[in-house]
């Protein structure tokens, strides 16, 4: 069997334990619940308008969710449909907390949060910002951990950092300022919509260096840019 393969067996029960160690068996962390009617939400959802809907976004998030600015907004271009939809929701329901986030997703409906969430994953993951990552930021989030059971990063996000089934979001080319705050609200568990309390244990257990390192490694792995010299 292919060593990779294997080694994300491993991990995948390190992640088990992970999960049942303290609170593993709290109740979930979020109503989002994918049912058929919430699974025919994003498989219905009208791209067209939900590019329209998603303009009043733009002033933080930046065309297309290609945010251009250095405060702590996410990108969104990329992310998974379910990603996005489930953050929203949440936000909806202030089962995550963040004031204008709250006030914005409460005035749109089910519908048209599946619609922008579907408009965003249409559009290119955001280009690599940052040109190299530590071998350790390398290593925790291809290989994780044993010592400490921290699974790999990409055991969940992708080996490319481009998000998972169901709801689990890319993080390729993620803004670095962003990934860090966010690290840090899950390590202080001032964010709690993380099922099962799976950020939270993870962030608990990394350093602030190692946080910082893995920013830099997602950032890396974003879309390349073009080469401008490459003959047509």
């Amino acid at each position: 069997m292919n060593k990779r393969i294997v080694r994300l067996f491993q991990f995948a029960g390190l992640l088990a334990g992970l999960l049942m160690a303290g609170q593993a068996f709290s109740a979930a962390s979020s109503n989002v619940v994918w049912n058929k009617e919430t699974r025919a939400l994003i498989a219905n959802a009208d791209v067209e308008q939900g590019a329209e809907d998603a303009k009043v976004c733009n002033g933080c998030h930046g065309k297309d969710g290609n945010a251009e600015l250095e405060e702590n907004f996410p990108y969104l271009a990329g992310q998974r449909a379910e990603a996005t939809f489930k953050q929203m929701m949440d936000y909806k329901d202030a089962t995550r907390g963040h004031g204008i986030m709250q006030n914005f997703a409460t005035i749109l409906t089910p519908e048209q949060i599946a619609n922008i969430s579907v408009y965003y994953s249409r559009q290119a993951l955001p280009l690599a910002s940052v040109d190299e990552a530590t071998d350790a930021a390398i290593k925790l989030a291809t290989q994780g951990d044993g010592d400490r059971l921290l699974p790999p990063c990409a055991a969940c996000h992708g080996d490319k950092g481009q998000g998972s089934a169901v709801d689990i979001p890319a993080l390729a080319g993620q803004n670095p300022s962003y990934f860090i705050t966010i690290m840090h609200t899950f390590k202080a568990g001032t964010r709690a919509n993380d099922l099962y309390n799976r950020m939270r244990i993870i962030a608990s257990s990394l350093t602030d260096q190692e946080i910082e390192e893995l920013a830099d490694y997602y950032a890396s792995i974003g879309t390349p840019e073009e080469d401008e010299d490459e003959d047509e």
